[in-house]
């Protein structure tokens, strides 16, 4: 299952998507104000155009204070058609985001539970090569796939196949997928073939197999990369994930208890509880986060810090104030390796310089608050 370090990158990359819509439905916030003021073509009367541009231009940059963090100087009483041109723009901007949050919300878990789809898949994936493994004349008279002990007994398993079904994760409708992967990655494998030439096989031999083909075939061949990066919109980050839970499936196997299928638990619920409260709760006190960060970029222009930065340091924030439980040194190192991956060359130190101060005087006015494991190396 998925780790707090790619659940925080699951919420940054889900902000991140957030924010480029975000400035997609200013643009059309501007766009209305642009028809408000369109000359009117079927009028009689003469359109002054300079004037309609003018009410134009104003009525944009009026909505970009309005928007702006920054306290505006100028004090002026605008036109009653540029107030009202504003107003509409704001309600569609605001509309807009507000169904753009509420989707974003609901895809940013599904995704998240995605990765036991992807999971039972690739255990189905063995099933449905070992499948064509018995038709296969190559290895007449050897071993093939389906006489591996363990995916016996995955197929027997009566709870993988209700979680197979209900998640829609079997590959009936993609044989031509699987054929693929087999005739042409899997059948002329070394590993496998050299499998294949013995017969018989020690308990240990079986798991190797099946752990080497989730690594090099599954995970790493183009043909099946290829697929999984279409069908799951976060596959490179949790590949090593869904490696370590498929080998766990069958390194754990017991002669008598069987295979035991990874499943969502209270352990996941808490993971997931924590990705929707960094994504919402980054989005829903922007403003007050903002209050904080402002103040610590002395020498930074906000406009001309990354995006990823300031999404970064308002969850930080959120996991400082929210989880009680997270030691701060631990959410400050695992936001500046993100922020190494994710942003530009400088943000790292950029990023360690505002959130230790922040900390420390969030801690001191008492707005932190640790206990338990989250009271480590807070000094």
């Amino acid at each position: 299952m998925l780790n707090r370090r790619l659940i925080r990158i699951r919420a940054m990359q889900a902000l991140y998507a957030y924010e480029q819509s975000r400035k997609a439905n200013l643009l059309l916030a501007e766009d209305l104000i642009k028809e408000n003021f369109a000359p009117d073509l079927n009028s009689m009367e003469v359109q002054d155009k300079p004037k309609l541009k003018g009410l134009t231009d104003l009525s944009i940059k009026v909505l970009h204070e309005e928007l702006s963090i920054h306290e505006t100087t100028e004090d002026f009483e605008a036109p009653k058609a540029v107030t009202q041109a504003v107003k509409e723009a704001k309600i569609l901007f605001n509309n807009r985001n507000k169904a753009d949050f509420d989707q974003m919300s609901l895809r940013t878990l599904r995704e998240a539970d995605k990765v036991f789809v992807v999971y039972l898949k690739l255990l189905n994936l063995y099933l449905a090569l070992a499948d064509l493994s018995l038709a296969d004349r190559k290895f007449e008279g050897k071993s093939r796939l389906a006489d591996n002990k363990l995916l016996k007994a995955l197929q027997e398993n009566s709870e993988f196949e209700i979680l197979s079904l209900k998640a829609e994760a079997q590959w009936n409708e993609e044989k031509d997928f699987v054929k693929s992967l087999y005739n042409t990655v899997l059948r002329e494998n070394e590993r496998y073939n050299e499998y294949c030439s013995k017969i018989n096989h020690t308990l240990d031999e079986e798991i190797a197999l099946l752990k080497y083909m989730v690594k090099n075939v599954f995970l790493k061949n183009e043909v099946s990369v290829n697929y999984f990066e279409r069908f799951h919109l976060y596959f490179s980050e949790d590949r090593e994930t869904l490696r370590a839970m498929v080998a766990h499936t069958f390194q754990n196997y017991d002669e008598e208890d069987g295979l035991e299928i990874a499943q969502s638990n209270e352990e996941w619920k808490e993971r997931k509880e924590f990705l929707g409260k960094l994504f919402k709760q980054s989005i829903q006190r922007e403003n007050e986060l903002n209050e904080y960060i402002l103040p610590k970029l002395k020498n930074w222009e906000y406009e001309r810090v990354a995006d990823a930065d300031k999404i970064l340091m308002r969850m930080a924030l959120i996991e400082f104030m929210e989880f009680p439980s997270i030691p701060i040194k631990v959410t400050i190192n695992e936001i500046i390796e993100i922020a190494k991956t994710y942003s530009t060359p400088k943000s790292g130190v950029f990023m360690n310089g505002v959130l230790d101060t922040l900390s420390k005087e969030l801690v001191r006015s008492g707005e932190i608050r640790k206990s338990g494991r989250g009271m480590l190396d807070n000094k």
